[in-house]
């Protein structure tokens, strides 16, 4: 018979064996699942030896490294059964956490709520003689293919519609005061 602190540190031992993802946390760094998934559809990144092939950051595989919380390979590895270790690079695993890392959006894209700057712009531009202030006689209306649609075409969805709240929202005071936010915001309906 084993002593009472042995027979706990056995059961223990057996709870983490039988379900580590429920003894270690409630939120884990990374699940078996994660694991499974990871090694299926990286297979072809993470092969050992030669050639190297480089995985793209908005490939399947990168998409599932995201998924693992601060994408900690470390976590991926420590899982790896004797059979995995062999079949796979570990080196290249833990390479994923680097290369599949978001790259931050360019300087000139700045990304305020769901549209950018650059977006904002384009809008005023293309669009400047239907969103003035004023009861403009005929109301110019815009159609479909012409460059204020496209551009309004290319705002971010935010569910099913347009985000021209967004536009809006990047709004200068001066921009306010020449353009009409109510023509801004229906916009989409036009388009």
């Amino acid at each position: 018979m084993l002593p009472p602190g042995k027979v706990a540190v056995f059961l223990l031992f057996v709870c983490i064996m039988a379900c580590p993802d429920e003894v270690i946390s409630k939120n884990p760094i990374c699940t078996r699942k994660q694991r499974e998934k990871i090694l299926e559809v990286c297979d072809y990144f993470i092969q050992p030896g030669y050639p190297i092939r480089l995985v793209s950051w908005d490939s399947s595989c990168c998409a599932a490294v995201r998924e693992v919380r601060d994408r900690d390979m470390e976590c991926i590895i420590i899982q790896l059964t004797k059979q995995e270790m062999m079949k796979y690079s570990v080196e290249k695993i833990r390479a994923l956490h680097r290369l599949c890392e978001l790259p931050p959006p360019p300087p000139n894209h700045q990304v305020i709520g769901t549209c950018t700057m650059q977006q904002k712009e384009t809008v005023l531009d293309n669009c400047k003689k239907f969103i003035k202030h004023g009861n403009q006689r005929p109301k110019p209306i815009p159609i479909m293919g012409q460059p204020c649609c496209n551009a309004v075409s290319k705002v971010p969805k935010k569910g099913t519609k347009i985000d021209m709240q967004c536009i809006v929202n990047l709004l200068t005071d001066d921009e306010k005061k020449h353009n009409d936010v109510s023509k801004i915001l229906n916009l989409p309906n036009h388009c």
